[in-house]
């Protein structure tokens, strides 16, 4: 419905009334109507009514502070096992070995001069509390010259026992290997091969034990055993018996102490006599370990043969400098040497078996520092001065036989002024380069007019490239120099310079397989490292390595 406003309508009709009066009149005069409009105007305006918003209070939940009840009925259970359960014991954990790809392998090789080689290692064998391992060797050469030959066998087994608070370590050797006495005029002495063969063969057995978890009062032990038989065929033989008690306690970062027991019992019987070299020694020390600073404070009191006593130092001191890229060093250490047969003929095996074991010492107090001068770049070097009593040589035999093929062990009071110096540089596991080098500047205090066999220059060096993932190529080279043999007329001579190159290549065909190519010798020396016996030349080595 519409609603007209009052007030529009009257004003309409008052000015409608004269137009009416008008027409009227005119209408009287003029018989033409005039046409009349009558307009009517409305407003209107919807409005809706606004709702009235609600206004909301906010305001906290009421709580409720009664404690609830519960009540739980939980039946008599009975539990059996058919096995016991292991204690619990988080530092004596059952070894987690890790499985490697392949764990066994062998390797074989053929080359000139008569070269064979064998090489085998297997290492899978193991248990919840044990690993067992082999590792067998094989290397033979002849070379041109007559009787010029060697031979080598090693096996090794070695594994570990895993108790529940220790680990034992146990690893058996044994080997032979057999040489000819080849330096002397063949033009002038004839031997048979058994005349100039020695063969050496025995067995080392070393064990140690170690804790698995805390001891009591945090004490560190690793006690060991080694004990060697060690023949050879002209009826000489050499047995040994080893012992080590190491202990040590960390009492904070800064200060700890240790303590060692060490004892031998080494006999040599070259068929004539007995010869006894054995000895007892304590060995305590302190250490103290600072920011960046490690001082090491120790002395070792040693009872020797013929009721000898030495009191032999043992003193290091370590300081970090410039960021920890600059360490110097300093010390005064001291051995005792046995000169065991063991030890000589492996250095010597063209040695007389009918020598004396003499027991000598050596000290070294020197000074040095190693440094980085950068991430891939390391230099280092040390400058000290060396002494020996009852240091031992090898001066070729002149007087049993005037071949001179075999080899005394003469003893002496040496000293000299030690220099060494060393580099290395690397990128990542692509490149490497390493050299080292070392000066010895002797002089005998007693009979001998040189340190016989000793050079006094010994230069090392090599690098090892990986162009490609599976390529890898290798090269060293080794420089001895200045070193003096006595000849048979009572004077000397200096041996020439040895440079011994050789170099290796490698390349993965599968993961299971590779090949490799080695030359020793590449400048076909014939260098003699002792007297009367030279070199046997270039030698090219090939063969494969299959991983199993």
């Amino acid at each position: 419905m519409k609603y007209f406003n009052h007030k529009s309508l009257w004003a309409t009709l008052v000015l409608a009334a004269p137009l009416s009066g008008s027409a009227q009149v005119s209408r009287n005069t003029d018989t033409t109507f005039k046409t009349q409009s009558l307009n009517i105007y409305a407003t209107y305006k919807p409005e809706v009514a606004p709702t009235p918003k609600p206004e909301f209070v906010p305001s906290l939940p009421v709580i409720d502070t009664a404690k609830p009840t519960f009540s739980y009925a939980v039946p008599q259970q009975a539990l059996s096992y058919a096995y016991k359960a292991e204690p619990i014991k988080p530092l004596a954990m059952k070894q987690q070995k890790e499985t490697l790809p392949f764990e066994n392998y062998i390797k074989l090789g053929i080359g000139n001069l008569r070269t064979y080689l064998i090489d085998a290692g297997v290492g899978g064998i193991y248990g919840d509390n044990y690993d067992l391992n082999f590792h067998f060797n094989h290397l033979s050469q002849k070379g041109d010259r007559l009787y010029q030959q060697w031979s080598q066998n090693e096996l090794n087994v070695g594994g570990s026992y895993y108790f529940p608070k220790h680990t034992l370590n146990v690893q058996l050797t044994a080997d032979r290997r057999a040489y000819r006495q080849y330096g002397y005029d063949n033009d002038i002495y004839i031997y048979d091969e058994k005349q100039v063969k020695q063969v050496y063969s025995g067995f080392d057995l070393k064990a140690s034990l170690s804790p698995s978890m805390a001891t009591f009062w945090d004490l560190k032990y690793t006690p060991s055993i080694d004990l060697y038989v060690l023949n050879n065929t002209r009826g000489a033989t050499e047995r040994a018996f080893g012992l080590a008690l190491p202990f040590s306690k960390t009492i904070d970062s800064t200060f700890s102490f240790s303590l060692a027991l060490n004892a031998n019992l080494t006999q040599y019987d070259d068929k004539n006599k007995i010869t006894g070299n054995g000895f007892l020694q304590l060995a305590p020390a302190i250490d103290l370990s600072f920011a960046k600073t490690k001082i090491h404070l120790g002395i070792k009191p040693t009872w020797a043969k013929e009721d000898k006593v030495y009191l032999l130092p043992d003193l290091t001191l370590e300081t970090t400098l410039a960021r920890n890229s600059l360490r110097l060093l300093a010390g005064w250490t001291s051995e005792l040497n046995q000169n065991t047969y063991k030890s000589l003929s492996t250095w010597n095996p063209y040695m007389r078996y009918q020598y004396t074991p003499v027991q000598g010492t050596t000290n070294h107090v020197f000074g040095g520092f190693d440094a980085a001068l950068s991430s891939h770049l390391q230099i280092g070097g040390t400058v000290g001065y060396k002494w020996w009593n009852n240091m031992a040589m090898f001066a070729n035999n002149y007087t049993d036989s005037t071949d001179g093929r075999q080899f005394n062990v003469i003893y002496d009071k040496v000293s000299a002024v030690n220099i060494e110096a060393k580099i290395a540089y690397q990128i990542h596991t692509k490149f490497s380069l390493n050299a080292s080098s070392v000066w010895n500047f002797y002089d005998l205090k007693s009979t001998q007019e040189k340190a016989w066999h000793l050079p006094q220059v010994s230069i090392s060096g090599g690098f090892n490239w990986s162009p490609l993932s599976k390529l890898n190529i290798g090269a060293g080279i080794t420089i001895y120099d200045k070193m003096f043999a006595n000849k048979a007329d009572g004077t000397y001579r200096k041996l020439p310079m040895i440079a011994d190159l050789n170099a290796t290549v490698s390349y993965t065909i599968i993961p299971r397989l590779n090949i490799f190519v080695q030359a020793n010798n590449i400048l076909n020396q014939r260098y003699q490292l002792w007297n009367q016996y030279p070199a046997y030349g270039i030698n090219v080595l090939g063969g494969i390595r299959f991983k199993f």
